[in-house]
């Protein structure tokens, strides 16, 4: 296998030449990104120790996404991406090698007009999306590792519920964390909401029956271990007390191996749904279908900020395409250095 390493000003056009240099088959090892945004540097391999002969043809200009082949068709559409493209996004982000195999050939499956489409078609296939209402007959209660983002995915819930006008009960058994009760107290007074405790699974079969049924009610469980059976079975009960939904919510960003068997032991306790959190704060997203693919887990939200009155997201498969699709650049970091200045 002969290694070679290529840069250019956009991935574009550094994929144009690892094409032009080692043939389609080239596999992309890396994908790494100028931090002063001075282009994209990409690493390549091909089997075998001579490269393809160069084609001597005339550069032809691509053409516009998803127009009309004249020669074949109304029906053909010529694609605005190549699989070489498609091997990079899915090298960036990491993915296992199995789910890389089966994205590929899902989005190759499908005669998409753009690499974004093509992802999407794949995403819908591979993994469930499945959005939170804001009225619902069972209370959901958000479980998870601690720090993963409960207590503000609670509150922006709760907010979003509460502009469209339904009535919302907000409960914490988050008595453990440093401030976690006053932390989702301060977001609820924002809200002109009161918010009840509850240690045990009894004190929290009593505050939801407390006071008339909220069309969503909202339970912020005190992070888990998931590798601790007595943190689980304690959550077992809660859960059982509440009749609650558990609701998984996890950071992005995580290690695809690792969310995956997170996704799966929280599925084992009931779990159908998951929020992924802090998007803005990874470049790769792998976790985000190892989460889904392990535990068989819908995807429910998307958080891209901390602040509460920014709700969390409704995903659907061209929005985690594009997320996907969309290569990290010096922007992201300009912009956060503007901000501490």
């Amino acid at each position: 296998m002969r290694l070679k390493s290529f840069s250019a000003k956009s991935m574009k056009e550094v994929m144009a030449e690892v094409r032009e240099a080692m043939g389609p088959d080239a596999i992309i090892i890396s994908v790494e990104q100028s931090s002063t945004g001075g282009g994209v540097r990409v690493t390549a391999a091909v089997d075998g120790d001579q490269s393809p002969p160069r084609e001597v043809t005339t550069p032809q200009t691509r053409p516009a996404p998803a127009t009309e082949d004249k020669q074949r068709g109304p029906s053909f559409i010529t694609p605005e991406f190549d699989i070489a493209d498609l091997k990079a996004i899915i090298g960036h982000h990491g993915l296992p090698y199995d789910l890389a195999e089966r994205v590929m050939d899902a989005a190759k499956s499908f005669e998409a007009a753009s690499l974004a489409d093509a992802l999407a078609h794949a995403f819908d296939s591979l993994i469930g999306f499945s959005p939170l209402g804001l009225s619902l007959p069972r209370p959901i209660m958000l479980v998870g590792p601690p720090g993963a983002g409960k207590t503000v995915s609670a509150a922006k819930l709760a907010a979003e519920a509460r502009v469209n006008g339904h009535s919302v009960k907000l409960i914490t058994t988050d008595m453990v964390k440093s401030g976690g009760v006053h932390q989702l107290d301060h977001y609820a007074k924002l809200m002109d909401l009161d918010i009840g405790t509850a240690q045990t699974a009894e004190d929290l079969a009593t505050a939801i029956e407390r006071d008339r049924p909220a069309e969503l009610t909202l339970i912020d469980s005190c992070g888990v271990n998931p590798y601790s059976m007595d943190e689980l079975e304690r959550l077992v009960r809660l859960l059982k007390a509440a009749d609650a939904e558990p609701v998984l919510v996890l950071p992005a960003g995580l290690d695809p191996a690792e969310s995956a068997d997170i996704g799966e032991i929280f599925a084992q306790m009931g779990a159908r749904r998951f929020i992924a959190t802090r998007l803005d704060g990874a470049r790769r997203y792998a976790s985000l279908l190892t989460i889904a693919r392990g535990g068989r887990l819908a995807l429910a939200g998307l958080s891209r900020s901390p602040f509460v009155a920014e709700p969390l997201e409704t995903p659907v498969p061209l929005m985690l395409a594009r997320l996907f699709a969309t290569l990290p650049t010096a922007l992201s970091r300009k912009r956060a250095k503007e901000r501490m200045s």
